[in-house]
């Protein structure tokens, strides 16, 4: 019962969030490779749908690489990131992006292992755009998430990203993650 209330609290938490993250804190083992969809809201005043395609491969020990698609969308975003683990369960990712708008990424992430197979995890997201107009924005997130494995090379992530700063949207999503 208490593992129970503990988990539909930290559902119910993750859920007054947003997301674009869709990853923890580790990084891929070398040579691995993950794949991975993400129904998701995004959060702008008009709240529209968006499918996010996630990838990424373990380039070699504590680094690896991640692909992100985002259609259905206001815009079509694709970002691309190399991921850097710092220590066990933090790592820092940085990458570019193109969401109607060319940018660069940020990530910090940290991991929290509630029990076996079930990781919260959370950081700071930021993303540094340059408008046509020349006013470079940085936008900065609180990402929130949950990741549950449902099989070996299975997991649920379900993740949050509340916007920090002007004009950052806030995001949620959910989906699964596949790992060969």
């Amino acid at each position: 019962m208490k593992k129970t209330f503990i988990i539909v609290a930290l559902l119910m938490l993750v859920g007054v969030s947003s997301a674009q993250v869709f990853n923890t804190g580790q990084t891929l083992k070398a040579k691995t490779f993950s794949i991975g969809f993400e129904p998701a809201v995004l959060i702008n005043g008009s709240n529209e749908f968006m499918l996010f395609l996630h990838g990424g491969y373990g380039l070699k020990r504590g680094i690896d690489f991640g692909l992100n698609i985002g259609v259905l969308g206001p815009e079509n975003y694709f970002g691309a990131d190399v991921e850097f683990a710092i220590a066990k369960k933090i790592s820092l990712a940085v990458g570019a992006h193109d969401f109607g708008v060319f940018g660069l990424d940020g990530t910090l992430n940290f991991t929290i292992p509630i029990k076996s197979g079930i990781r919260l995890f959370s950081g700071l997201d930021l993303d540094v755009n340059f408008p046509e107009n020349n006013d470079t924005q940085f936008l900065l997130w609180l990402p929130v998430g949950l990741e549950v494995g449902l099989k070996k090379n299975m997991s649920f992530i379900f993740e949050a990203e509340i916007g920090l700063t002007d004009p950052a949207y806030n995001l949620i999503g959910g989906g699964l993650n596949f790992y060969f």
